[in-house]
């Protein structure tokens, strides 16, 4: 079969040499300060700049999610070395959510400003990018908040792991019944739990896929902020 296809791949290549044009990148967001502006509404500039600036900070700490994800070793022996490794990424999810949520209430006011604009077509740009900033937002969001709830997975596993080994079951039941140690051996595997894995689970391939799916979202985030981007001027001029 692919004696039969190579041929067929190979003139379908020549056919189409030419690579269909990719679509542009999505505008960079930058605070609003920094566009050339005719009548800048201060008030709106200001609420504006601090739903950029949370979503700008939430593109550096997801790009250094991501970069965690690919480089942190929660499988390996030393426990510390875990420890920290969990710790640094927990704090990513938090300062994420944090941080959203900060976002999500300067967006609550900007939309409120929209309501109260009499200009149509300011009304309608306020709008537009208030509504694409709010779902790179959102989405910064939902990835801290995806990203604690897969740590907590990953925490509470190696925790039932660990403490449902031979030995550790065996300890456990000398303790509740010591006249019975010489028993234990035989109905450790009844006294363990039957839901708990025979061989501790790996974290790490995990975390390796939680990388690559963060990173197509942060495309996804991009281009939401690059339609706020392309409505940042008409939004906050004509006052």
């Amino acid at each position: 079969m692919l004696i039969v296809l190579a041929p067929l791949v190979a003139v379908l290549a020549a056919s189409d040499p030419m690579p269909a044009p990719s679509a542009p990148p999505p505008s960079p967001l930058k605070e609003i300060g920094h566009v050339q502006s005719l009548s800048v509404c201060s008030s709106i500039v200001v609420h504006a700049n601090s739903a950029i600036a949370v979503a700008l900070d939430n593109d550096r700490a997801l790009a250094l999610t991501i970069n965690r994800l690919r480089t942190t070793d929660l499988d390996v022996d030393n426990a510390i070395t875990r420890r920290n490794g969990m710790t640094d990424l927990e704090t990513l999810a938090s300062q994420i959510r944090t941080s959203a949520a900060a976002g999500s209430a300067e967006i609550k006011r900007l939309r409120t400003m929209a309501g109260q604009t009499a200009d149509q077509n300011r009304k309608t740009e306020l709008r537009a990018f208030t509504d694409a900033l709010s779902g790179a937002i959102a989405r910064q969001r939902k990835a801290g908040t995806d990203l604690a709830r897969m740590l907590a997975i990953i925490d509470g596993r190696r925790a039932v792991e660990e403490i449902d080994t031979p030995d550790w079951v065996a300890a456990r039941a000398a303790v509740a019944e010591p006249e019975r140690g010489e028993t234990l051996d035989r109905e450790a595997a009844v006294i363990r739990n039957p839901a708990a894995p025979t061989t501790p689970s790996l974290a790490n391939p995990i975390l390796r896929d939680a990388a690559d799916d963060f990173a197509q979202r942060a495309q996804t985030i991009f281009a939401d902020e690059g339609v706020a981007a392309d409505h940042s001027l008409g939004a906050t001029t004509g006052c």
